[in-house]
């Protein structure tokens, strides 16, 4: 099952992290290349703490920021799931997670979904090199023309389009010190 669900930033695309078929046609329907990794979101900080190589000051740093982000950082857990290889289960662009990006879900909706279905891989929900949704009905008129397997999770009519994209960076080592890959 594909899902159209709100964040922080933009309405984002979103399959459960085991669905392979969805991670899949994602690529396809957005038309994205497969040497762009997807994010992956996780319901809490505690998660990123306890599977991450992200120390202690590094999610007291993230659950502090500012403004909506995406952190790069290794997870062994995760690589292992996309390492796995079996009949109907296969990340053909695995080798491409050389880090992997993580978002922190923000509302109820993205929490209920994750609690529902365990981490979701996600992408802004808009075609590659386009610009982002902010208005469900346009998500609706582009996506639904392309899959019947989609479950929209948030009927509102708008998101606000005065929020930029998240910031994505990753920790220079176990300190503090930032890389940014983008800054808002």
């Amino acid at each position: 099952m594909i899902y159209i669900i709100p964040t922080d930033t933009c309405f984002w695309i979103a399959c459960a992290l085991d669905d392979t078929k969805s991670y899949h046609k994602i690529y396809k329907i957005k038309n994205r290349e497969l040497n762009k990794p997807l994010a992956i979101m996780v319901e809490d900080f505690d998660w990123l703490l306890e599977n991450t190589t992200l120390n202690l000051e590094q999610v007291v740093f993230l659950k502090n920021y500012k403004k909506p982000f995406t952190i790069l950082t290794n997870c062994p857990r995760i690589e292992m799931i996309l390492n796995l290889e079996q009949e109907d289960f296969n990340y053909e662009n695995k080798k491409f997670y050389k880090k992997i990006a993580f978002r922190v879900a923000n509302n109820e909706i993205e929490k209920n979904l994750i609690n529902e279905v365990w981490p979701i891989f996600l992408t802004s929900a808009n075609f590659s090199w386009e610009k982002e949704i902010y208005d469900i009905y346009e998500a609706k008129k582009q996506f639904l023309k392309y899959t019947k397997d989609i479950k929209f999770l948030w009927e509102n009519y708008k998101l606000d389009e005065k929020i930029k994209p998240s910031d994505i960076f990753e920790f220079d080592w176990e300190n503090l010190e930032i890389k940014y890959l983008r800054k808002n």
